[in-house]
């Protein structure tokens, strides 16, 4: 109808109508544009919700089934600690049972894993921008950052492993409790140790502070990666609108 009347109208050479004709079409061209720009958005905004959604999911899942790695890794650093000023000091003191854990555990560095599906998937698409938030973007990026450089200082760290134990055999010996049921040598206190023998050993000692220089780092890592958990968690949550008790147990 639009195109007739613009047409009648440059025959009739009617400048007026053949003007306005053209206005209207524009006019329709444009609102059409920002009507499927409107949608586009209110879309974007949809998914953004159900992405964030799915984000507190995997963040309440991660938060349910891990444990305590930070404690537990600052105990053991602390009994590696005091074990290595036993045994690079001039110290007659033997190795409690828990220094001698801590040093049958040193070459062990790991962490329960937070990294979250849907970032990496945010990641793999490039739909990171349909996050608007600001705050949830920013943490989700330091989040990323964080879990890609505890993931390659892992690779790193575990490149070549110093098991003690069985590299030094004769430093060690474990001893099995009355019942064998869920015997757990290295992790359960039942490792004893040689302290006048380590004192004298220098390849052990040496291998002892190359773990202890490790584990100090990777905890540094693995402490930055647990920060940004944290803060994304509280990010989404205040989007969400959502507040968690603390439990005082």
């Amino acid at each position: 109808m639009i195109l007739q009347n613009l047409v009648k109208a440059i025959r009739e050479q009617n400048w007026f109508a053949v003007g306005l004709e053209l206005i209207i079409v524009v006019l329709g061209v444009v609102m059409g544009f920002q009507v499927t720009a409107w949608n586009s958005e209110r879309e974007d905004r949809v998914t953004e919700g159900h992405i964030i959604a799915r984000l507190h999911d995997e963040i309440m899942g991660l938060e349910d089934n891990r444990w305590d790695w930070a404690a537990e890794r600052a105990a053991t650093r602390e009994n590696l600690l005091s074990a290595s000023q036993k045994l690079f000091a001039e110290s007659v003191e033997n190795l409690t049972p828990p220094e001698c854990t801590a040093l049958a555990m040193s070459h062990i560095f790991n962490a329960p894993s937070l990294a979250l599906p849907v970032i990496a998937e945010l990641e793999s698409t490039g739909d990171l921008d349909l996050i608007v938030n600001g705050d949830v973007r920013t943490a989700i990026t330091v989040n990323l950052q964080a879990d890609t450089w505890a993931r390659e200082m892992d690779t790193a760290l575990n490149h070549e492993i110093l098991n003690l134990p069985p590299d030094h055999p004769q430093l060690f010996h474990f001893e099995a409790p009355a019942t064998g049921d869920n015997w757990n040598p290295v992790f359960d206190g039942s490792v004893r140790c040689n302290t006048d023998a380590m004192r004298e050993n220098r390849a052990f000692l040496n291998a002892l502070a190359d773990n202890i220089s490790k584990g100090n780092f990777y905890m540094t890592v693995m402490v930055n990666v647990a920060d940004s958990f944290t803060a994304l968690h509280a990010a989404v949550d205040l989007e969400l609108g959502l507040t968690h008790s603390v439990s005082t147990d």
